[in-house]
């Protein structure tokens, strides 16, 4: 269960990335009543430049800890990019049930806009450090100068498209609600009015996703305390929980359109339609299309226009992505998967004031990684 939680979200933070961590950590020990002392358990992830804009390769979780002032006898750092602090939460889950820990800390996210401000993304920092490399393919797979993650998003947008016949106009109706939720919520970073022109006006960055279906990279740390007990919160848990995970570039797989997602949910699909919100994937709009058909929310090819007929706000046909998503957040770290998990909890716990689901009972969350198709974590949270 957990007892604390707590964000420390900017779109640029002008102090250093340590004090961004101890004012995500300090909030969420307030919340659960507890001191650095009580934490026994540690867990993050990493991605190369996102920490300080620099590559830590030597024991970077225990340096974390060291920092902190806490030592747990239990320390991991797992490496599925944007849905590791969901797999995290399952893990600390069953090392509680087991007697290993009492109170982990997940700890994650960075400050981005040091990678963002020397003009690379996290899929380029290393043109900053010629003898660093991201893969040991790097000579076959970079020819040309890619711009990835957009344009290998852009691939299977592209594809959507032309075997499912889903428009641009359909992603920007996506984006436009997803700004109606982050103007309720009242903590989203990106707010306004948003009309389908301004979305499909935007430049297009790689054909044919354009400038405002593409999440904005930020800084800022999520903290979530597990514990044996939920402390002043709901004592929610994880009911239903599954995993995939593919190595495999776009030309090795028969179709790109169908993400470990699929694969992730296929053991608890009519437990999905029971639930009574949706917090899914969003760092481009493609992706939330892509697991509204991979996990069964919609038929195959049909999100498109399930976006054009339904509403996704908290009192609509299908509350989708409450808070307005990272889209409207930021994704801190470059990854997007706290950010889910936290307005999931505010929800659960009925504090998220005038955008409150009406006593929500369950909710789904898909998190997705490695691009859209090597890492996809599921679960659906519960009494």
């Amino acid at each position: 269960m957990i007892s604390g939680f707590a964000e420390a979200v900017y779109k640029n933070y002008n102090g250093s990335v340590y004090d961004l961590m101890d004012e995500a950590l300090g909030k969420a020990l307030e919340m659960a009543g507890l001191e650095r002392k009580d934490l026994d358990g540690f867990m993050t992830t990493f991605l190369p430049g996102v920490f300080d804009g620099n590559i830590y390769m030597h024991f970077f979780p225990d340096q974390i800890c060291g920092y902190l002032g806490i030592t747990p006898k239990y320390i991991d750092s797992l490496d599925y990019g944007g849905p590791s602090v969901l797999s995290a939460l399952w893990r600390a889950e069953r090392l509680i049930k087991d007697g290993v820990a009492e109170n982990i800390l997940l700890l994650f996210g960075g400050k981005g806009s040091d990678v963002r401000k020397r003009k690379q993304t996290v899929d380029s920092f290393e043109k900053l450090y010629p003898e660093i490399t991201n893969t040991p393919y790097r000579h076959l797979i970079n020819l040309y100068n890619s711009m990835n993650p957009v344009s290998d998003y852009a691939l299977v947008a592209e594809r959507h498209k032309k075997i499912y016949g889903s428009t641009d106009t359909q992603r920007a109706e996506l984006i436009v609600k997803q700004r109606k939720n982050a103007n309720r919520s009242g903590y989203a970073m990106f707010t306004g009015e948003l009309s389908l022109e301004d979305v499909l006006n935007s430049p297009v960055i790689s054909s044919p996703l354009h400038l405002l279906e593409i999440v904005y990279p930020v800084d800022g740390f999520h903290a979530f305390i597990v514990s044996n007990k939920p402390g002043k919160l709901r004592g929610i848990r994880i009911q239903n929980y599954g995993e995939a995970h593919q190595s495999f570039l776009p030309p090795e797989i028969d179709d790109i359109t169908l993400t470990p997602a699929a694969e992730s949910t296929k053991n608890f699909r009519r437990e999905i339609a029971k639930c009574d919100f949706y917090e899914l994937y969003d760092s481009f709009s493609i992706t939330v299309m892509l697991q509204l058909e991979n996990t069964g929310i919609v038929p195959k090819g049909q999100s498109g226009k399930f976006i054009e007929k339904n509403s996704i706000s908290v009192d609509g046909d299908l509350p989708l992505n409450t808070g307005g998503g990272s889209i409207n957040r930021g994704q801190p770290a470059y990854m997007s998967g706290s950010v889910l998990l936290y307005e999931a909890l505010l929800q659960m716990n009925e504090m998220a004031d005038g955008n409150q689901v009406k006593s929500p009972g369950k909710v789904f969350i898909n998190g997705i990684g490695g691009w859209y198709r090597n890492h996809s974590v599921s679960l659906i949270l519960g009494d």
